[in-house]
């Protein structure tokens, strides 16, 4: 149900929009540990850009807490991995791009933002112009200004804003469907359900796809990274990115 609320649409071609999911999971269902569930354990599935989890098999299903999706790019970020509400495992911050070709030799991982997780944040209303690379520098490219992204919303909780282009979109309203019924309606009902608060700043960066450098910005959230490119079609210039591949290659193939 979660899933068919926003990308059944865009499987069934009714709209040309970005993915919120996935088109199709990329495991079945599987059982995770999770010291806060009943018996120690939790159903999860997992999409391209997410992981989804029901955590309380007894709650309301209904709610729109019912079903979850994790956070994934917190763990990816800061290399811990989550096995309850309190306890972690150390694995190390994600080798793997964020964004564009994974083979990309010059694109910035998850390991790159790990610094950033702590710069503070840029004034609500100003252009966003910081640019970062692999190695995790930071630098000032006055020129991306003419893209007219702004630091919008501050959010108190990880000091950190969100860019104009990601807060639109987290607020952003379509064709959906719901309990049977193909309606408009705004995609999440809370502007966090997806993506969780920001971890950093919106960062510009430059990234291989399908072996043509792309000029993106990136923001990490706390269940998702968010991208814009801006000369990308309507509808897809923000995108989620893959995290859900990217964090199951970190926790079970690396």
């Amino acid at each position: 149900r979660a899933w068919a609320r926003t990308d059944g649409r865009v499987a069934a071609l009714r709209v040309s929009r970005t993915w919120m999911w996935g088109p199709g999971i990329v495991t079945g269902p599987r059982i995770e540990t999770y010291g806060e569930a009943p018996g120690g354990t939790r159903t999860v599935v997992y999409y391209d850009k997410t992981r989804m989890e029901i955590t309380d098999p007894y709650a309301d299903p209904y709610s729109l807490w019912y079903v979850t999706n994790g956070l994934l790019a917190t763990e990816l970020i800061t290399g811990q991995l989550q096995i309850g509400d309190s306890a972690f495992i150390p694995r190390g911050p994600a080798p793997l791009n964020i964004a564009g070709d994974p083979n990309d030799p010059f694109a910035p991982t998850y390991a790159s933002f790990t610094p950033l997780l702590n710069y503070g944040p840029v004034p609500t209303g100003w252009l966003v112009t910081q640019t970062v690379d692999r190695t995790s520098h930071v630098s000032d490219d006055p020129a991306l200004g003419g893209y007219g992204v702004t630091a919008a919303v501050f959010v108190p909780e990880t000091n950190h804003t969100v860019a104009s282009v990601f807060w639109d979109f987290m607020n952003s309203e379509g064709t959906v469907y719901v309990d049977g019924i193909e309606t408009t309606a705004r995609f999440f009902e809370n502007p966090f359900y997806a993506t969780g608060y920001p971890l950093t700043e919106p960062y510009w960066t430059t990234v291989s796809v399908s072996g043509v450098p792309r000029r993106v910005l990136v923001q990490v959230f706390q269940r998702r990274v968010l991208t814009y490119t801006p000369d990308n079609p309507e509808g897809w210039k923000v995108e989620a990115g893959n995290v859900g591949q990217h964090y199951f290659a970190w926790r079970y193939q690396q």
